[in-house]
């Protein structure tokens, strides 16, 4: 993840904790009329003492519409995603879908002129929402809630959120046209001001072990000697990263008639790379594969689009994202679908209903996953309606499932899972290390979980396996019910959480390569960088970057890179079955047990797989001899059968012609 994701990860983390946060004026007194109570606003409600807020705070809302029908649109949903179901695959056009289920004219003209009748200036109108201005007061009235202010923090660094307390509602005469409400918050820092880190790439260090630690072409190359550990006194090193031709055979694409000839696959990420299309091609010719055809690689761009500030774009990100799908799915469509660079609350959100209202793809890789502990009921509410859309239109959601374990290795100390990842419409994907031997032929496959130490001259910093670096997020949801495609596949006591709560949903769904490096060719600001693993090569956020420079890179793409993988593996299957999947997910679990998956199992903790490489293995400090300790995660477990950490397992070279089974 670059030093820019990250920032853009603590802005967004903290707009969404606020804009769904708290708040406090009271309009109570007067009996109110008959209303609808619509799902909260508010994602967790601050605690701590709290004062009226300001009715003239200004709010700026989205209203989003409910559309016609909506048992109507879940059960066609359900219906055309069911393999079991006589209408599977049976898709809607976007043109149907919003003759049968949008939003109509009369309903949004309603919504409209109740909103300006309460004061509030409507800013804009699609067929998903109406955007409006207002005052707290307007708000408290037009709502029937109250609203109080919170400050939290310290007296030298803090931020004030205003949030509704108590039910939000709706009159009920426009109760059925309305689905949610957001923006009912408002948040401000105060204090210091706050700012990335600022890392150097360590290159000479990197020149004087590279020679120690050089790294292996394929898993198994080289072995060095190390410290004992585990019993051992040597380890293979870090992986080069592997080739485009050593993925495909990986995953059994090298040869196969199925290179997702007729699919289109969607990235959803932020930015633009001014040479994406040019760094892909260049990248694959120098591996002597084809790169893309001229019009096979396109991009969709927000309107107003303006990321003067990131010229750049997200990379490695975007060139990770776009060059996965090529390498697995060679011969599908890619669209670039970008987010923009401002990074408000709605940015992605916008960019999903593009792809579903232009039925711009088959199937979408997101590699952004937030917070569900940070997203609020109206949000989740309003994603729904997004996701339902996709599935009755045969595109299905990819989301990552993140690279932090359970989550629980912040200050908050506390196990998180991502949205919209959690959700039951989205297929969630895991991560994975993977060994690829000479030839290409699978040596191993271990759940992604590594823990780090460094190799020090009097042995190891630490005893292995050290301190937790990275690994496949996942866990139990805490705001969603088991959807019914996990039930009988997902151990009860994984679910219910040993019985101590209603069954819920788990993620991830399925799992791909994630911690195991691969190449990826991009154009970014700064010197080239050094070819060793573990090294994310020149950022913009590293002090005064010189001009664009093109490398390969390895990259270790975490579920940023296990996300596409699984998308181009789905575009594959288009081809093969004759149809999208769409949402994928109630197929994927009637697979479960099946040679289309391999189930991955734990490994032994007396004598896991290890490396050994220069990498990041303490922090932001230079780079360093580590040893590295795969397969163990972070608060989630590898088991037999269905896990939170690896899901159902990864495709295997069945995986793409097993849903002809349907």
């Amino acid at each position: 993840m670059t030093s820019k994701k990250l920032w853009r990860g603590l802005l967004v983390g903290l707009a969404v904790t606020a804009l769904v946060g708290t708040a406090g004026v009271s309009f109570a007194g007067t009996s109110l009329p008959e209303r609808v109570t619509l799902p909260s606003p508010v994602s967790e409600p601050p605690a701590g003492e709290s004062t009226a807020a300001d009715p003239a705070t200004e709010l700026h809302l989205r209203v989003f519409l409910a559309g016609r029908d909506g048992a109507g649109r879940v059960s066609t949903a359900l219906a055309v995603s069911d393999p079991d179901s006589a209408h599977y695959a049976h898709y809607l056009t976007p043109a149907q879908y919003r003759q049968r289920f949008g939003a109509t004219p009369a309903q949004t003209a309603q919504v409209r002129d109740w909103l300006a009748g309460q004061g509030m200036t409507v800013t804009a109108s699609t067929g998903h929402y109406l955007a409006a201005d207002a005052t707290v007061g307007q708000a408290a009235i037009a709502f029937g809630t109250e609203f109080r202010a919170y400050r939290i923090g310290t007296d030298k660094e803090s931020y004030s959120q205003i949030v509704p307390v108590g039910d939000v509602s709706v009159p009920a005469g426009i109760g059925a046209a309305v689905a949610a409400v957001n923006g009912l918050t408002s948040f401000a820092w105060s204090g210091s001001e706050r700012r990335s880190a600022v890392r150097q790439v360590p290159q000479a260090k990197q020149a004087r072990t590279a020679a120690t630690y050089p790294c292996s072409h394929y898993w198994g190359e080289h072995q060095v000697n190390i410290p004992t550990a585990y019993g051992r006194t040597t380890a293979p090193t870090e992986v080069c990263g592997y080739t485009p031709t050593q993925m495909r055979q990986a995953y059994g694409v090298q040869g196969s008639p199925y290179a997702g000839k007729g699919a289109t696959v969607a990235i959803v990420l932020d930015g633009r790379s001014p040479t994406m299309e040019a760094d892909a091609n260049r990248f694959f010719a120098a591996h002597g594969v084809a790169g893309f055809k001229p019009g096979q690689y396109t991009e969709n761009l927000p309107p107003d689009f303006d990321c003067s500030e990131w010229p750049d774009g997200d990379n490695p990100e975007e060139a990770l994202d776009v060059e996965t799908v090529h390498i697995i799915a060679p011969d599908a469509k890619v669209v670039f679908v970008s987010a923009g660079c401002a990074y408000g609350e709605y940015d992605f959100f916008d960019a999903h209903t593009r792809v579903v209202d232009d039925h711009l793809a088959d199937v979408v890789s997101n590699s952004w996953p937030g917070i569900e502990s940070d997203t609020s009921p109206a949000m989740i509410t309003a994603w729904e309606l997004i996701l339902q859309q996709g599935a009755i239109e045969g595109i299905g959601m990819n989301f990552a499932s993140g690279d932090y374990g359970d989550g629980s290795d912040d200050s908050l100390g506390r196990a998180k899972v991502p949205f919209p990842t959690s959700d039951p419409w989205a297929t969630g994907v895991g991560g994975t290390s993977l060994a690829i031997g000479a030839g290409g032929k699978v040596l191993g496959e271990w759940g992604w979980g590594d823990t780090v130490t460094a190799i020090t001259d009097a042995g190891y910093a630490g005893t292995p396996p050290g301190t937790f670096l990275m690994g496949s997020g996942g866990g139990l949801s805490t705001k969603i019910a088991q959807p019914a495609y996990q039930r009988g596949v997902v151990p009860d006591a994984l679910a219910s959480a040993g019985g101590t709560v209603p069954a819920r949903r788990v993620v991830p769904d399925v799992s791909a390569d994630a911690g195991t490096f691969w190449l990826i060719g991009y154009t970014a600001p700064g010197e080239p960088a050094p070819v060793e693993p573990g090294d994310p090569g020149p950022s913009d956020t590293d002090p005064e970057p010189g001009p664009p420079v093109y490398a390969e890179r390895p990259v270790g793409g975490g579920t940023s890179g296990s996300s596409p993988l699984l998308a181009a593996l789905e575009a594959n299957a288009k081809q093969a079955t004759g149809h999208a999947l769409g949402f994928v997910n109630p197929a994927l679990y009637k697979l479960a047990g099946t040679r289309a998956l391999h189930d991955i199992g734990p490994v032994n903790p007396h004598h896991p797989p290890i490396t050994a490489g220069v990498k990041y293995c303490n922090g932001d400090a230079d780079a360093e001899p580590c040893l590295t300790t795969l397969g163990a995660d972070l608060g989630l477990t590898v088991t037999p059968g269905f896990d939170d950490v690896t899901g159902l397992g990864t495709p295997t070279d069945s995986f793409v012609t097993a849903f002809r089974l349907f």
